[in-house]
Order: C-alpha cells, then sequence, then structure tokens
C-alpha cells in the first residue's frame, strides 16, 4: 500500500478551488445569474405591502416612474408618468437644511430634560 503525499494532496485540493471560482467567476461575468453589468437605470422608491404574498412598488427606469402591482404569479403595471430627471423629487429639499446628527439630537432632547 502506498502512503499518501500531503503536498501531492494539496496541490489536488488547490486546483479543485481555483476551478471552482473560475466557474464562479464565468457565471458572474458572462450570464444572467451575475446581474447587469454597466449603468443601472432601475430604482424602486417604495414598496408597499399589502397581504404576504401582494405588494405595490413604485420604481424608476431611465425617465419613468412606474407603479407596478406585484403578486406570486403575476406583475401588472398600473400607472406610469414621465420624470424630469434634472429637477429634485421635491422642491423643499434643494433649499432644506440638512437633518441634525444623532449626536446633535441627543444633546439637544438631555439640554430640554435638565430644564
Amino acid at each position: 500500500m502506498e502512503s499518501f503525499d500531503p503536498i501531492l494532496g494539496l496541490l489536488a485540493f488547490l486546483f479543485v478551488i481555483g476551478l471552482l471560482l473560475l466557474t464562479l467567476w464565468f457565471l458572474k461575468s458572462k450570464t444572467a445569474l451575475g446581474g447587469t453589468s454597466g449603468k443601472v437605470n432601475l430604482r424602486i422608491i417604495d414598496t408597499l405591502r399589502i397581504d404576504p404574498k401582494n405588494r405595490v412598488c413604485v420604481l424608476t427606469y431611465g425617465d419613468k416612474q412606474l407603479l407596478l402591482g406585484i403578486s406570486a404569479s403575476n406583475i401588472t403595471l398600473l400607472d406610469s408618468t414621465e420624470v424630469d430627471s434634472l429637477e429634485p423629487d421635491n422642491n423643499e429639499s434643494a433649499t432644506a437644511q440638512p437633518k441634525p446628527g444623532f449626536k446633535d439630537q441627543l444633546r439637544t432632547l438631555l439640554d430640554q430634560g435638565k430644564n
């Protein structure tokens, strides 16, 4: 009976791991399993769950805003509107001050509690 060579076993293990990584890279980069490549124009704006299997989603795709009804077996376009991508979503956000951080809010609340 021959003895086991640990160096040969390690090389075989590394070869199998390398093949696995190469296969995963190929699946991610060359097939639809890896998602999209390039610029992504699709964003989910809001989701409302109606019940455990049904929901309504608002998403933007390019210059359109879509309202979709999603069930377990069907996706239905409920409404579609054009969106001007140069304007902000709401006019107040352009002139509004940034919200204070957690530390500032906590300090304000603690100061109010002392008074």
